[in-house]
């Protein structure tokens, strides 16, 4: 009698391919994710705070839209939070442009 439905592939453990699945994904990383340039000024890193906290209000914004009840309420204090935080930001790099 045919087989419908053929064997699955035999699968042979290798211990090199585990070792390396391990360590990628146990081991602590050796680089952060995100590194600042040492020449970065501080109006520059201000600015910069800036966009990423406009990023981050319109993530949470875009995330409010498809929860509801208690979900939906956190991501929107999420967002409100977010943009009282890049108000401050706002107004810190104003008053760097500001004359003395």
């Amino acid at each position: 009698m045919n087989k419908i439905v053929p064997d699955p592939p035999r699968f042979t453990p290798d211990r090199t391919i585990f070792e390396r699945a391990l360590s990628h994904y146990l081991q602590p990383a050796s680089a952060p994710s995100f590194t600042v340039h040492q020449d970065l000024s501080f109006e520059d890193a201000l600015a910069q705070i800036c966009d990423l906290l406009r990023c981050a209000a319109a993530t949470a914004a875009g995330t409010c839209q498809g929860l509801s009840g208690e979900q939906r309420h956190m991501a929107g204090v999420t967002e409100h939070l977010i943009n009282n935080a890049k108000t401050l930001a706002d107004r810190a790099l104003d008053c760097l442009h500001a004359p003395s």
